[in-house]
């Protein structure tokens, strides 16, 4: 776990943390009980005590928003000003492995949970931004610009633009304007 303070007077403490990584061992599965299960392993579609893969995944994945679920509960039960310590916070969840662990990124959902002071517009929201190679895709060289738009440090882009995008000529600089309040 790692904390930091940003500068711009715009922003508050950030907590950053790993759940898990590929040299991780996954125990105590629901149907796994006995097993050490490999991340990278069943990033290959490796099965263990005749649960595919895609199901330990979708059971890894349950156990991580369980503990997001904890930290928010225990965020939320934390008195700050006039409300909690979750109203003034945002946590990200992006499960590494998406699909599978040579993904294509098409199964790589992020999860995020805003308190009522965000300077985002995401609370209560369930948003899907349209599909690749569509109008108005956005990307997460489109992701990272929003957080920092929004918290005070402009910036038009993140990391190098999509080829199929480019070549549709679609834009894909900016924030996600969706997101911005």
């Amino acid at each position: 776990m790692s904390t930091m303070k940003h500068p711009s007077p715009h922003s508050s403490p950030v907590v950053t943390f790993t759940i898990d990584e590929l040299s991780t061992p996954v125990r105590g599965l629901a149907g796994n009980e006995n097993d050490r299960i490999s991340m990278h392993a069943i990033g290959h579609n490796e099965s263990y005590s005749g649960v595919p893969a895609d199901k330990i995944r979708e059971n890894i994945r349950i156990g991580h928003m369980r503990q997001v679920a904890r930290i928010a509960e225990s965020l939320k039960a934390v008195p700050e000003g006039n409300g909690t310590m979750f109203d003034n916070t945002m946590i990200m969840y992006f499960h590494e492995g998406g699909e599978t662990h040579h993904g294509h990124g098409t199964e790589a959902p992020f999860v995020i949970l805003s308190g009522k002071n965000c300077n985002l517009n995401l609370a209560g929201r369930y948003i899907r931004l349209p599909y690749h190679a569509t109008a108005g895709r956005k990307t997460i060289g489109n992701w990272y610009p929003t957080l920092l738009n929004a918290h005070g440090n402009p910036i038009k882009h993140y990391g190098d633009f999509d080829l199929v995008m480019s070549r549709l000529k679609l834009d894909q600089s900016g924030a996600i304007k969706q997101f911005m309040s």
